[in-house]
C-alpha cells in the first residue's frame, strides 16, 4: 500500500509539473515584456534641483549632458552631474569640442588625457559615454578632428579603448547623433541628412563599429512634423539598422519647439509631436528616446523653445506627456503562448493536488488502515 502510494504521488508530480511550469513561465515572460521598454530621458544644459526631483519621481529618469571641466561653458555640467548623483538619475556624458575647451588646436594625446580624466572624476555616476555630437557637420570639427570619417574612427577607437580598460561594463555610443531628417538642406536631391548617412558607412567600412556599443541617431522635424519628415525618420533609421550590424540605436535627441519666430509653433503641436514620434521610434525598437531638451532658452537664443520646462520653470504640456508615455503599464502585457491558461490548468492542477492530499489524509487517520499497513 505504502509504495503504492509513493507511485501514486510520483505520477501525480509528473503530469502537474509542466503544467505548473508553463503557466509560471507564461506569467514571467509577461512581466519581463511589461517591465521592458526604452529608456526615457532628457538633455540638459542647466537643472535645478526642484527639476531633478521632478524626473527622479517620473519614469524619465535619464539626464545627458556634454561633459566640461570649464565652468564657464554653457553647459552646467558640474551641476548636472552633482544633482544626478543626490537624485539617482542616470547621467550621459557626452565627449566633444566642451571637453576640449573649443581648442582648435588640440592633438589626440590631449583628448586621450581628457577623455582619461573624465573618467576618473565623473565614471562614479556615468556610465555611458556618447563620442562626439553630430560628427558628420563640419561646423562641430575642432582641432584633431577635422571631419572625416577616418578622424572620427581614431577619436572613438582612443576614447573607447581608454574607457573600456577602466570600466569594461560602461557603454560607448557612436556616430554621435547622426539626423535621420534635415528637410530639403542643402538641397532636396542631397539633404544633410542623406551627406551623413555616406559618412557613416565610411565610418563603418573603416571598423568604427568595433569600437562602439550603440550608435546615436538625432530626430528633428524641423518644423511641422508631417508625412514626409516622419518617411525620412523611418526610412533613415531601417538604413542605419541594417548598416550598423545590429547596434542599439539610441535617439539622444529629438524635440520640438512650443515658439518659434521662424515658422508658427504653439505648446499643443509640440506636444503631438512629442507622442507621435514617441510611439513611432518605439515601435521601430530604439533603445532610448531623448527629449532636448529640459529647458527654454538656455543661453537667451532666440527660436530655441524645445524645453519641456518654461524660462519660469513651468511644466510645459509636453511633459506630461513624456511622463505619462513614460510610465510603465500596471498591468501585465500580453504575450501570445501555446501554455495552458493560468485560470484554468493551473487552478484545476492545485485543486487535484488538494483533492488527492484530502483522501491520503483522511485513509492515514483510519486505525484499520494504519494496522494493515504496518503487518504489511
Amino acid at each position: 500500500m505504502l509504495k503504492s502510494t509513493k507511485r501514486a504521488l510520483t505520477l501525480l508530480f509528473l503530469l502537474l509539473t509542466p503544467i505548473i511550469t508553463a503557466n509560471l513561465t507564461r506569467v514571467n515572460a509577461e512581466f519581463a515584456t511589461d517591465q521592458s521598454g526604452m529608456i526615457n530621458g532628457v538633455l540638459a544644459h542647466e537643472m535645478t534641483s526642484q527639476e531633478a526631483q521632478t524626473l527622479a519621481k517620473s519614469n524619465i529618469t535619464w539626464v545627458s549632458c556634454d561633459v566640461t571641466s570649464n565652468t564657464s561653458d554653457d553647459c552646467e555640467w558640474d551641476q548636472i552631474y552633482s544633482l544626478a548623483k543626490q537624485y539617482n538619475l542616470s547621467l550621459l556624458g557626452i565627449l566633444d569640442w566642451h571637453l576640449m575647451n573649443y581648442s582648435q588646436t588640440f592633438q589626440l594625446s590631449d583628448w586621450s588625457n581628457a577623455v582619461n580624466q573624465a573618467i576618473n572624476e565623473f565614471g562614479d555616476v556615468v556610465k555611458t559615454w556618447e563620442i562626439w555630437n553630430e560628427p558628420n557637420f563640419a561646423w562641430n570639427s575642432y582641432g584633431f578632428y577635422n571631419g572625416t570619417a577616418q578622424q572620427y574612427v581614431t577619436l572613438m577607437q582612443t576614447a573607447y579603448d581608454n574607457i573600456k580598460s577602466a570600466a569594461p561594463n560602461d557603454t560607448v555610443i557612436g556616430l554621435g547623433g547622426v539626423p535621420l531628417f534635415t528637410g530639403a538642406e542643402p538641397t532636396i536631391a542631397n539633404t544633410y541628412a542623406s551627406q551623413a548617412f555616406v559618412w557613416a558607412q565610411s565610418v563603418v567600412q573603416l571598423g568604427g563599429m568595433k569600437y562602439c556599443d550603440a550608435i546615436a541617431v538625432h530626430a528633428y522635424p524641423y518644423g511641422a512634423y508631417n508625412q514626409i519628415s516622419q518617411l525620412a525618420f523611418e526610412y533613415f533609421l531601417q538604413n542605419y539598422q541594417q548598416l550598423c550590424q545590429g547596434k542599439p540605436i539610441w535617439v539622444t535627441e529629438v524635440g520640438q519647439e512650443s515658439f518659434s519666430t521662424n515658422w508658427a509653433a504653439t505648446e499643443t503641436q509640440q506636444s503631438a509631436f512629442l507622442n507621435q514620434s514617441y510611439s513611432l521610434l518605439q515601435g521601430l525598437g530604439v533603445k532610448a528616446y531623448i527629449w532636448y531638451e529640459l529647458n527654454d532658452n538656455y543661453t537667451d537664443r532666440p527660436d530655441s523653445n524645445f524645453g519641456l520646462f518654461d524660462n519660469s520653470g513651468n511644466q510645459k504640456d509636453a511633459f506630461s506627456v513624456f511622463a505619462n508615455l513614460a510610465s510603465p503599464s500596471l498591468s501585465p502585457t500580453p504575450v501570445p503562448s501555446t501554455a495552458p491558461e493560468l485560470s484554468f490548468g493551473l487552478v484545476l492542477a492545485l485543486i487535484i493536488v488538494i483533492l488527492f492530499c484530502t483522501i491520503l489524509i483522511r485513509k492515514w487517520g483510519n486505525p484499520k488502515l494504519k494496522k494493515t499497513i504496518q503487518n504489511s
